[in-house]
């Protein structure tokens, strides 16, 4: 994505905005991995733009100990500020997949 200031612009690839995502969800309590590569029926972490917002899709596997809707909310919620606070860059949706839940 590229955003134009008054001395240039900056451009940060989808790539950063995806890590930023893994990790900000990686923070919420009863996640337990996110974006498991390994497992190839897994779907990677998607960053796309529409009219100037970003959509993130996330796929993580949880703990099954937790509340799935408290926490896939508190995810979506950390994703969102995070990637606002680092990247100044607007969040539309963030889209939350659960692959399983694993009992710890």
């Amino acid at each position: 994505m590229t955003r134009s200031f008054k001395f240039g612009s900056v451009k940060i690839a989808n790539e950063t905005i995806e890590a930023i995502a893994r990790k900000a969800s990686s923070e919420v309590n009863g996640v337990i991995e996110v974006n498991t590569k390994s497992n190839k029926e897994a779907k990677n972490t998607k960053v796309s733009v529409m009219n100037g917002f970003i959509i993130i899709d996330l796929n993580l596997v949880l703990n099954a100990d937790v509340n799935v809707r408290k926490t896939i909310k508190n995810v979506q919620e950390n994703v969102k500020r995070q990637v606002e606070t680092m990247t100044g860059l607007k969040v539309k949706r963030v889209n939350v997949e659960v692959n399983s839940l694993v009992i710890q």
